[in-house]
């Protein structure tokens, strides 16, 4: 990892919004426990369900860890991602759906800041730091825009984001952290998985490397260690407040975590991020 921040280039930051969802598999075990956003999303859906209807918008849906739950709860949904290898997946899952609950499902592939339905959503969840792979503010405005203009009247628009912690992005980017031994779901091949990063605070983007280092059964490297760039551009509340007002949106709920524990009081420990909308 350079310690030079010039020398990390747009193309590298793009790369890494694509390159963490090419192993739809790997990455469905690395994240296999990951379900307090589900359930937090699920009784957001039931809520606004109570009292509207309509299809509920999955935005980049990968291979289906939110939509099919939410499938399965009773509602129609339609996931849009732009990862052909994460919609393979989720297309292979929506196989197994049973005949009544097949219909309730649409995959489309299309990019988050472009894209046209034709049926109004009642509401738009874009879940586990999706919108962070928009890396400028143009991208993100033109983001919220679109799914304005695919929501209904008064629908709604939730997403979570991961804190920027200072403490966390000012950690040595020439060392690993998290150090992890694992089992590739699909190879079986024994591998190391090591990461770390740079914030460039000029762009806020956050320049992560993921290193996977295949192991023999005592540890010692048998293969080339294969890197995966991924990027995050880091938000702060108030720049969301703006960004969501200016593209039509009004604020009707800021959360510090999946529980419902409100953001106001919390900022500075938030675990997550979690913005609810409504389109006015």
């Amino acid at each position: 990892m350079t310690k030079d921040r010039d020398r990390i280039s747009r193309q590298d930051a793009q790369a890494g919004c694509v390159e963490p969802f090419v192993d739809a598999e790997l990455y469905d075990h690395e994240y296999r426990h990951r379900r307090a956003d589900i359930t937090f999303y699920r009784r957001l859906a039931n809520n606004r369900m109570e009292f509207a209807s309509g299809p509920i918008l999955d935005l980049a849906c990968g291979s289906g860890r939110l939509l099919f739950p939410l499938v399965r709860d009773g509602h129609q949904v339609v996931g849009i991602d732009r990862s052909q290898p994460m919609l393979a997946a989720a297309r292979q899952r929506m196989r197994r759906l049973s005949p009544s609950r097949m219909p309730q499902c649409t995959l489309i592939r299309a990019d988050l800041r472009s894209y046209h339905l034709h049926a109004k959503a009642s509401l738009a969840i874009a879940a586990f730091h999706s919108v962070q792979h928009l890396m400028g503010d143009e991208d993100i405005l033109r983001f919220l825009h679109t799914a304005h203009t695919n929501l209904m009247q008064r629908g709604w628009l939730a997403f979570d984001v991961l804190p920027p912690d200072p403490a966390w992005l000012a950690r040595d980017p020439n060392r690993r952290w998290g150090r992890t031994t694992f089992r590739h779901p699909v190879t079986q091949e024994r591998q190391v998985y090591t990461t770390n990063h740079i914030f460039d605070p000029v762009s806020r983007l956050l320049h992560m490397r993921l290193y996977y280092q295949p192991v023999d059964e005592v540890g010692r490297p048998s293969g080339a260690e294969r890197t995966v760039r991924l990027c995050h551009r880091q938000l702060w509340p108030d720049e969301v407040g703006r960004m969501l007002e200016a593209t039509g949106f009004r604020l009707i709920g800021t959360f510090a975590d999946f529980n419902g524990t409100l953001l106001l009081d919390h900022v500075q420990a938030a675990d997550e991020h979690v913005y609810v909308a409504v389109a006015v």
